[in-house]
């Protein structure tokens, strides 16, 4: 019996996208100034899509969140301290917040609730606004 479970996570499957997980990190002058935001990978792992249950529904309700979409992914070092506040998730062009994180061993069941269309933020169009602004001013 328990070859048998060995055996099942080992032929799961994980090919329906890739979840990027990302931190909005602000970038400062030296004299503390805010220039821009900019966006740091942390983590990408392949996921499954799951259905989502009456059950998960009801619980994110619980925590005023609507849930779009629950995934499923091999387990992630990220997963063991998850900090909603910090992180956001990307699936192609698409923004989640991540309401919660359920996880064991072996795989990770990411719940997500959509932003919106996701760009990147890299920070230059900001500073580089301020760096002719300061060049102005002098």
């Amino acid at each position: 019996m328990v070859r048998l479970m060995a055996d099942k996570r080992v032929s799961e499957v994980f090919n329906d996208g890739i979840l990027t997980i990302k931190t909005q990190t602000t970038l400062r002058s030296d004299t503390g100034k805010k220039l821009g935001v900019t966006d740091k990978e942390l983590a990408s792992v392949r996921f499954r899509n799951m259905s989502i249950r009456e059950s998960d529904i009801t619980t994110m309700q619980a925590l005023d969140s609507r849930i779009a979409k629950k995934v499923k992914s091999p387990m992630h070092p990220i997963c063991r301290d998850f900090n909603n506040d910090k992180y956001f998730a990307v699936i192609g062009e698409t923004q989640f917040n991540v309401i919660y994180v359920d996880s064991d061993n072996y795989f990770a069941f990411w719940y997500l609730e959509k932003v919106g269309e996701y760009s990147e933020r890299t920070g230059e169009e900001t500073s580089d606004e301020s760096n002719n602004l300061h060049q102005e001013e002098t």
